[in-house]
């Protein structure tokens, strides 16, 4: 489906992993396109490819998020948009080792995009949907927003203010027409990993979910209207029992290399990919 009434859906972070995965499921379901990332390469062979196998129109935005012009510019962009059904922020990166070690600068970009950007983009995307009483804003973020996970220390911050402006937004948007989610997930094997500095096979497999099955899982909790979504089943429940015991129980689980992990250190519970 394409044409001036399409849908149309924008997707941060698209380059890659979660956000790749979010534009090839809505493409699938007929949604234009608008995709955001700093990798113009991938942006271009992902729009080819998905205009090529679907009747989708995508247009590409190549943008440093983390660049206050070009993210000005994106949000004008957002605003002066015909129309956005859907907004799914997904650009992100995480930060693993000791928060002393970690470089002031990578900290403070860190939060810029886990946090600050998402929520700018929400801002200007969000009258548009308010004044056609429709719409839906799906924010990537992750379980590591619910737990304090050693050596995560900035990712579980920035991530836990996602979940929480998600959830404060949606008791603002009560009877708008306009939907929120945000989106939980653990483990996505993605390029998070090695941008990180965390190894992937450190993360026991029965922990890992695909990207696509993730996004697949969240776009079925939206239409359900789940404010917030944890995709993977035992992801859900690992987390359901682990915020109801003592913190230093919850931090020497995440951190300490229990036997249930099979003697290796805490896996990476984040999920959001570098864009």
């Amino acid at each position: 489906m394409s044409g001036a009434e399409s849908p149309l859906a924008v997707v941060t972070g698209a380059s890659s992993g979660i956000g790749a995965a979010f534009a090839e499921a809505l493409a699938a379901r007929g949604m234009d396109l608008i995709v955001i990332a700093r990798r113009g390469e991938r942006l271009d062979a992902l729009a080819g490819r998905l205009m090529r196998d679907t009747a989708v129109s995508v247009r590409v935005i190549v943008a440093d998020l983390l660049d206050g012009t070009a993210l000005h510019d994106v949000e004008a962009e957002l605003r002066q948009a015909r129309r956005i059904d859907l907004l799914v922020n997904c650009a992100g990166f995480g930060t693993y080792g000791p928060f002393t070690e970690a470089a002031p600068e990578r900290i403070k970009n860190e939060l810029i995009l886990d946090l600050i950007v998402p929520v700018a983009l929400t801002r200007a995307a969000l009258p548009g949907m308010l004044s056609r009483w429709m719409g839906a804003i799906l924010n990537v973020s992750s379980m590591a927003g619910f737990i304090p996970i050693p050596q995560h220390a900035t990712y579980c911050a920035a991530k836990a203010g996602l979940t929480r402006f998600t959830e404060a937004l949606h008791g603002e948007l009560a009877g708008t027409g306009v939907l929120v989610q945000a989106l939980c997930p653990g483990p996505v094997p993605t390029e998070f990993f090695a941008i990180s500095g965390y190894d992937i096979e450190d993360v026991p497999s029965y922990m890992l979910q695909s990207a696509r099955d993730c996004v697949d899982s969240a776009l079925q909790a939206l239409e359900r209207r789940s404010v917030v979504h944890i995709p993977h089943t035992f992801i859900r429940i690992f987390v359901r029992i682990l915020v109801l015991l003592p913190l230093a129980v919850r931090v020497r689980v995440l951190g300490g290399g229990p036997e249930w992990l099979n003697g290796k250190k805490a896996p990476s519970l984040a999920a959001a990919p570098e864009d």
